[in-house]
């Protein structure tokens, strides 16, 4: 299995259980899709946007916004 599919099969399992995830857990999940975006457009040539349309510009408001989501 590849790494991108192990990860989506992680983001899978979080889904299930995202009542149960600590504000910590959310932000990494977060970070390592954008990161996965990112490497994904890099290898396959396309590039990002700096638009406001671009998923990787949301999912990094709300990295810096799982901070301040209430645990449990």
């Amino acid at each position: 299995m590849s790494l991108t599919t192990q990860f989506i099969a992680e983001l899978v399992r979080a889904a299930n259980e995202a009542d149960r995830l600590t504000p910590f857990e959310v932000k990494r999940l977060l970070s390592r899709s954008i990161a996965t975006i990112r490497d994904m457009r890099e290898q396959t040539g396309i590039r990002g946007s700096n638009r406001a349309k671009d998923v990787v510009i949301d999912l990094q408001v709300a990295a810096a916004r799982a901070d301040s989501l209430t645990c449990c």
